[in-house]
């Protein structure tokens, strides 16, 4: 369908005839005494009604910055910790729980349809920045560029973080660029357009061209699984420490209690037999007192017997000598 200044047309009302103005003013800039420059927001929402750059799109203020475009989730596509991919659909009032510790990918409402001197760049709402989540900001949408934009959103927090589709997650801004071979033609060098291979294509070849269908998921869980898996195994390792030390210390306990009953009773054992020995010893030295008194008496004895047996043998011998007879006096 031919299109003629001065181009005054309302929105687009079908995806086919945004599909339709974005092919006719892919390489014919509407407004070409404007300057390449970042668009705004009067600008964004002129060469979308006119070029088709988004379908569908919502002029309001609500949805429209000085110099972005408020884009909305349509899909949420990611990764369980099977590695099986889960789809989710979402409409305006729809709420989408994001994973703690998580990627998911959001694909916008808005079916993008750049034209050869439009350039595309999108950042995350700044509150839910604030509140842990990052966005995979910075890359630049070529010009030229045609088909669902993909955008990796990562929940960085330990908790589920919550998502209403109707306050809108991204901010696209556009920026003009000086391709106009009539206006600011080049010196000596050559535009090239994007590959056509990397536009209208369906969200499924993103992922198979860049991963062949591999599961995409954020490494933390992984790496908090394990740290939890060395948490338990040190658990049980320092509880089964406690439980052998527990046990050696009763073994201890044990021993040291038994070496001090030993040592009790050997003391009391000693105690015992010096007690006993004592008692004998003091039996001992008053027998052996005794026993000298026994032999003083009978020495005494012995000694008085000995001295009446003398006294005897004397008498004895006395009576058995003769009188000597009397020996005359001779006479002179």
């Amino acid at each position: 369908m031919p299109y003629s200044p001065p181009y005054d047309y309302d929105y687009a009302t079908t995806d086919d005839e945004a599909r339709s103005r974005a092919e006719f003013f892919k390489d014919r800039d509407p407004f070409p005494d404007w300057p390449a420059a970042l668009l705004s927001s009067e600008h964004i929402a002129d060469y979308v009604r006119v070029a088709g750059l988004l379908h569908p799109f919502d002029a309001t203020q609500d949805r429209l910055k000085p110099a972005s475009y408020e884009a909305r989730a349509k899909r949420f596509i990611r990764w369980d910790d099977d590695g099986r991919k889960i789809v989710t659909e979402v409409t305006d009032g729809d709420k989408y729980e994001l994973p703690e510790n998580s990627i998911v990918f959001v694909q916008i409402e808005a079916k993008i349809r750049l034209p050869d001197y439009i350039a595309l760049r999108f950042n995350l709402r700044i509150k839910h920045v604030h509140r842990g989540l990052l966005l995979g900001t910075g890359p630049l949408v070529d010009p030229g560029f045609g088909g669902d934009l993909l955008i990796p959103l990562h929940n960085l927090t330990s908790k589920k973080y919550e998502i209403d589709i109707s306050e809108g997650i991204i901010w696209i801004e556009f920026t003009k660029t000086t391709h106009n071979s009539e206006k600011w033609p080049a010196a000596r060098g050559a535009f090239f357009p994007i590959q056509q291979h990397k536009t209208d294509v369906p969200f499924s070849t993103y992922f198979e061209r860049a991963s062949k269908n591999n599961p995409i998921q954020s490494s933390i869980p992984l790496a908090v699984k394990d740290a939890r898996e060395l948490a338990r195994s040190a658990d049980s390792s320092a509880k089964k420490a406690v439980r052998t030390n527990r046990l050696f210390a009763s073994i201890g306990v044990l021993a040291i209690a038994g070496l001090i009953m030993g040592l009790v009773n050997l003391a009391v054992s000693v105690v015992r037999d010096s007690s006993q020995s004592g008692a004998d010893s003091r039996r001992a030295l008053s027998e052996n007192d005794a026993l000298r008194r026994e032999q003083s008496q009978l020495l005494s004895r012995i000694t008085e017997l000995e001295r009446r047996l003398k006294e005897l043998g004397d008498r004895t011998l006395t009576l058995q000598s003769p009188t000597a007879p009397a020996i005359p006096k001779k006479a002179p």
